[in-house]
């Protein structure tokens, strides 16, 4: 890797050309459904951080560091982010835990900046594009996850940068700063014991005095990302540094935030939904835990090698919340035992209880090479590195583990370049298999909550909800776009008092305000045919291969050329592509393709928009034909199903 050229030169080196696009970045810059989730991500990390303040170590994380409503904004970040990650029920990226910093350090120091919500929003987006682009890049390398602190060194940067309105030569000296003495966890620590919070608070520390530092002239290196001795030489096994600064304005990686419903590892989030599933069937069973024979967790080569990864240390009864969070036994043995996995599940009296460590005794994992292909070809957590990486990409996952090569997509598919049905598909699948030979079982295709899952507005307020929080906070935060300075501040005051029993800080008067830019009006209107598209998408398991086919190359014909007309879309290419791509890489075109084509034409020039219009209309009545066929293919399969159980 050749290193670009110095700042000093005159070179627009990678953190240059982030810091010149994100200190720039005004809310409008993105599209409403991006801002939806902005709303989302806050409501989920103040419920992840309430719950995490009410837990023992949260207790003991606020004596050391204070609350989240202290005067002091930099002690409060510490604490909050420590709070909010204890417990492993935050919300996850494409690439990183960004919310740590990147939700945390704006919202601390709205209070005292007197930020207004747009304002607000403004910093925790600017933060998440910049964190999350900078994790892409090291992505393919030792740390990924709440492992990869060095997300919360750009998140901590950006965030406060932004929320100060700084020029983006400060931007480049913080990151420059921060990123020159970057943070390394150590495994020992990060997975079995309190030292897991300081995979955040220590980042955000050294972030925070780098901003300091930035703001007062002291200048760090401009090229340190790409430095042949730089971050991504030491922190990369594959280093992506095109994943940095590829798509800036309309690749969005926040729209690729999954929220968790239960509190622990991403990796093992289907398994706990599918042990809830299996719970009310049990019940209906009339079976009690002493029936159960075993528990077979079937899933990816993320969830096995995580519960390999645990089952290497001591987890008991008197295991810390850190090695719990990593338990797939302890974890699924509680929610087939309670109907449910709640942070109070993480804490005395419920963790002493023998009866979980009796069934979770009975839980073993087994790999299953559909589930880690599905996991593989999705955008999160690996899949858009693995497109980026190309060539490179069968060789790192070969050395990680041989299995996984083979399960590889295609070499060709391409990167993708818009987010809007980004996907994060662990799946799992768990059987009760009881002493009398009756089994139990259910599948998650991925975990409730995951990107590409739908719906996660209401998902978060109810999270929130569920932690305690002030009913009032959900619906400010729905219209946080309009709330003045003293809106703000009430907001937070709301969302966190009493988290860590402390009152509220006296808030500063200062005023501060930016004028906004106004949204540039789309020439197409899109929202149809990207309704169509996600309808289809939920339902391709049933669409003809010709069908996703035809349609994945009539999307990249559009994107291209700007020309659409079934008949061009030739046979032969149909051919060629159902020869080379199985089944689950052609929905995967359909839905790169359509996203792709989408933001093609949300930045489609002022002009000729008749045109566009039928072109838009003639294809959503192609993708509506597609999935109308694929909802007959239903019928008749259950048609056939009904009348082979009568004749049974």
């Amino acid at each position: 890797m050749t290193s670009a050229p110095a700042d000093a030169s005159g070179g627009r080196t990678l953190i240059r050309r982030l810091a010149e696009w994100a200190s720039d970045l005004e809310l409008d810059d993105a599209p409403d459904r991006v801002v939806a989730h902005l709303g989302s991500q806050l409501l989920s990390q103040l419920a992840a951080a309430r719950t995490g303040y009410a837990h023992p170590l949260g207790r003991r994380i606020a004596r050391a560091y204070g609350g989240p409503l202290q005067p002091d904004p930099a002690r409060a970040a510490v604490s909050l982010a420590m709070a909010a990650i204890c417990l492993d029920h935050d919300d996850t990226a494409y690439a990183g835990h960004l919310s740590h910093s990147c939700v945390t350090v704006p919202v601390v120091y709205a209070r005292q900046l007197r930020l207004e919500g747009r304002q607000l929003l403004t910093a925790i987006l600017a933060a998440d594009e910049t964190a999350a682009r900078v994790t892409a890049a090291a992505t393919l390398g030792p740390f990924r996850g709440q492992a990869a602190a060095h997300t919360h060194l750009a998140g901590t940067v950006a965030g406060r940068l932004r929320a100060l309105d700084a020029p983006a030569r400060t931007w480049v000296n913080g990151l420059g700063l921060a990123f020159s003495v970057p943070p390394w966890p150590l495994t020992p620590g990060f997975l079995s014991t309190d030292a897991k919070g300081f995979a955040a608070a220590a980042p955000i520390q050294t972030g925070l005095t780098a901003c300091d530092g930035a703001r007062a002239g002291l200048r760090g290196p401009a090229d340190v990302l790409e430095h042949p001795e730089g971050f991504l030489r030491r922190y990369a096994d594959v280093p992506l540094p095109e994943e940095a600064v590829a798509g800036l304005g309309t690749l969005w990686h926040t729209e690729t935030l999954s929220y968790k419903v239960h509190p622990g590892s991403a990796y093992i989030g289907a398994a706990v939904d599918c042990a809830v599933d299996c719970a009310a069937g049990l019940r209906a069973a009339g079976a009690d835990p002493d029936d159960i024979a075993e528990v077979v967790v079937e899933g990816s080569l993320l969830t096995s090698g995580l519960d390999r990864a645990s089952r290497a240390r001591h987890i008991g009864p008197d295991a810390d919340v850190a090695a719990l969070n990593f338990s797939l036994p302890y974890n699924v043995a509680t929610a087939l035992l309670t109907g449910t996995l709640e942070p109070a599940d993480l804490m005395p009296p419920a963790v002493e209880r023998p009866e979980r460590w009796k069934l979770a005794a009975k839980v073993r994992t087994v790999h299953d090479p559909h589930l880690s292909r599905a996991a593989l070809l999705s955008t999160a957590p690996l899949g858009q590195a693995l497109r980026r990486a190309g060539e490179h990409a069968d060789t790192w996952v070969r050395a990680a583990d041989a299995r996984a090569a083979d399960m590889l997509p295609p070499s060709w598919l391409a990167p993708e370049t818009d987010f809007r049905f980004a996907t994060k598909r662990l799946g799992a699948r768990v059987t009760v298999r009881l002493h009398d030979g009756r089994e139990l079982s259910a599948h998650r295709a991925q975990a409730a909550g995951a990107a590409g899952g739908g719906e996660h507005t209401a998902l978060a307020g109810e999270k929130y909800l569920r932690s305690g929080g002030h009913p009032e906070v959900p619906h400010m935060v729905a219209d946080m776009a309009g709330l003045d300075a003293n809106g703000v501040a009430e907001l937070i005051s709301l969302a966190l008092s009493g988290a860590a029993d402390e009152a509220r800080a006296e808030i500063s008067r200062g005023e501060r305000r930016r004028p906004g830019r106004s949204r540039r009006t789309l020439s197409v209107d899109t929202r149809a045919l990207e309704g169509a598209y996600g309808r289809l998408l939920g339902s391709a398991d049933s669409v003809p291969d010709r069908e996703l086919a035809e349609l994945a190359l009539e999307a990249a014909a559009l994107a291209a050329s700007g020309v659409l007309s079934e008949a061009e879309v030739e046979t032969a290419a149909v051919d060629a592509l159902l020869a080379s791509a199985p089944r689950d890489v052609l929905v995967d075109l359909v839905r790169r393709n359509a996203a792709h084509l989408l933001g093609v034409l949300d930045r489609m020039p002022a002009g000729d928009e008749g045109h566009w219009a039928r072109v838009v209309e003639e294809l959503r009545d192609h993708v509506e034909r597609a999935q109308k066929s694929a909802g007959e293919q239903r019928g008749t399969s259950g048609e056939k199903s009904a009348e082979r159980a009568h004749d049974g």
